[in-house]
């Protein structure tokens, strides 16, 4: 299961290693294709460029190498998540500041939508994009709270697969 992702778009990832051994292979709308071997041992682990660098059973030394490598490619992280302050988005970490506004352009809201695996319509304006970011805050606020979370993981799961 990814845990995070890099907002950048880089190939870098931590997994919870739900199925110890296991080999997993996912295929691309673009015809590429990824084979993951989950580690037999360890709770997580961190994936970097096709390979996995670092099996641990601690979240925080996963994270704390995630947010390394994520310096390696880009300069604008949100290093490690803090509660409050940021949203899991499409295992993405998402502060206020990086949800878009009408001073962004249409290209730059659908990349900030396609990078967290929201699903939009081609013929969206710019306007209706838009209007997903609120939907979006709504729902994850809800999230604070347990009686919600059941339903907010069934109902996220269909609106973003």
């Amino acid at each position: 299961m990814i845990v995070r992702r890099c907002s950048q778009g880089h190939l870098i990832r931590i997994h919870r290693n739900t199925t110890k051994g296991a080999i997993r292979t996912k295929t691309y709308s673009d015809g590429t294709s990824e084979t993951l071997a989950y580690p037999s041992s360890y709770n997580y682990f961190v994936y970097v460029d096709g390979e996995i660098i670092k099996k641990t059973n601690s979240f925080k030394i996963a994270e704390e190498l995630y947010v390394k490598e994520c310096e390696k490619k880009h300069d604008n992280g949100h290093g490690r998540l803090i509660i409050g302050k940021h949203q899991l988005i499409g295992a993405i970490s998402t502060s206020q500041s990086d949800y878009p506004t009408m001073d962004n352009t249409k290209s730059k809201i659908k990349d900030f939508y396609d990078k967290r695996g929201i699903k939009y319509g081609s013929n969206e304006t710019k306007s209706q994009l838009l209007s997903r970011i609120k939907f979006i805050i709504f729902f994850n606020s809800l999230a604070l709270f347990p009686c919600f979370s059941r339903f907010l993981n069934i109902f996220f799961f269909k609106l973003v697969a």
